[in-house]
C-alpha cells in the first residue's frame, strides 16, 4: 500500500478554490437562463399574427396566474411607428370564463392583463412544485376572425422557469396555449443551500450536547445562549426562503420540524447537565 499523500492532501487550497469557482459559475449560468422561456409552436405558421405573452404574477394560494398580452408592434403588418393598423381583438376561454379585449386602431397600446386559473400544481411541494394549465386564444382583426396567432411566451416572473406550447384547436380557429412553470434552478439552489447550512449548525449544537452528556464536557454559559438563539434562527431561516413556502410544505415535513426538535433536545440536554453542576 502506497504511503504517498493524495493530491487533495498536497493541494487542498487549489481543489477547494476550483470547486468554489465551479459552483460560482454554475449559479451565474442558472441565473442567466431565468425569465426567458421558449414557446413550442405546433402547426402554426411563423407568418401568423404575433402576440407577445408575459407571465406577470402567480398567486399560488388562489391558483391564479396573471398574464399580459400585446400584439407585436414591431411587425409592419400589425403597426406603423408603434400604432396599430387595425382593431385587434383577443378572446380567452379559460374554462371558467371567457375574457376579451380589443386593441384599437391608431393606438399605441399597453399590454392587457388577464387572470387565468392555474389548473395543476401544489405549492406544498416547494421547492420542487410545478404548476400549469391551458386556455384557448382567439384573434380577430377588424371584427373578423384572423388566421391562427403566433403566441410567444416571452417573459416570466422572477424566481420561476416556464415553458409553453401553442397548437391549433380542433376548430382550427383558436390556439390552445399550454403553459407550465416551476421554481427556477437558482431558487432551488438557494433553498437547498439554506437548508444544508442550517442543518450543519443544528448538527453542531447536537454534537456539543453529546460531548456534554457523554464525555463530561464542562457546560459554559455561552452554550446555553447559542442554543437558545438557534431556536429563533430556525423559523427565521425557514420564513426567509425565496418564494415564501406555505406552512406545512415539504421542507417543513422533511427538515425544519425535525431541526427544531433537535435544537430543543440539545438545549434541554445541556441545561440538565448545567443544573447538575450547580
Amino acid at each position: 500500500m502506497s504511503d504517498q499523500p493524495s493530491f487533495f492532501s498536497r493541494h487542498p487550497l487549489i481543489i477547494l478554490t476550483a470547486l468554489f469557482v465551479i459552483a460560482y459559475a454554475s449559479v451565474f449560468l442558472m441565473f442567466s437562463r431565468e425569465g426567458h422561456p421558449k414557446t413550442q409552436l405546433i402547426g402554426i405558421d411563423d407568418k401568423a399574427l404575433h402576440i407577445d405573452v408575459n407571465l406577470l404574477n402567480a398567486d399560488l394560494v388562489r391558483d391564479i396566474a396573471t398574464f399580459t398580452f400585446l400584439p407585436d408592434l414591431t411587425s409592419p403588418d400589425v403597426a406603423t411607428r408603434g400604432r396599430l393598423n387595425s382593431d385587434i381583438s383577443l378572446e380567452l376561454d379559460t374554462g371558467a370564463a371567457v375574457l376579451s379585449h380589443t386593441f384599437k386602431k391608431g393606438d399605441s397600446p399597453a399590454p392587457w392583463s388577464a387572470n387565468i386559473p392555474i389548473q395543476i400544481g401544489d405549492p406544498l411541494e416547494y421547492p420542487f412544485d410545478k404548476h400549469g394549465g391551458e386556455f384557448l386564444v382567439k384573434v380577430k382583426r377588424d371584427g373578423t376572425a384572423s388566421p391562427l396567432a403566433k403566441i410567444d411566451l416571452d417573459k416570466v416572473m422572477h424566481g420561476f422557469s416556464a415553458s409553453a406550447k401553442a397548437a391549433p384547436a380542433e376548430d382550427k380557429q383558436q390556439v390552445v396555449l399550454t403553459y407550465e412553470f416551476s421554481r427556477s434552478l437558482t431558487v432551488i439552489f438557494l433553498a437547498l443551500m439554506a437548508m444544508t447550512s442550517l442543518s450543519l449548525v443544528v448538527w453542531s449544537a447536537v454534537s456539543v450536547a453529546k460531548h456534554v452528556a457523554l464525555h463530561g464536557r464542562k457546560v459554559e454559559f455561552g452554550m446555553l445562549v447559542w442554543m437558545a438563539a438557534l431556536l429563533f434562527v430556525i423559523p427565521a431561516v425557514r420564513n426567509s426562503l425565496p418564494g415564501s413556502p406555505p406552512l406545512g410544505a415539504f421542507v417543513d415535513i422533511a427538515l425544519f420540524f425535525w431541526l427544531h426538535i433537535l435544537g430543543v433536545g440539545a438545549l434541554l440536554t445541556v441545561v440538565s447537565k448545567w443544573k447538575m453542576q450547580v
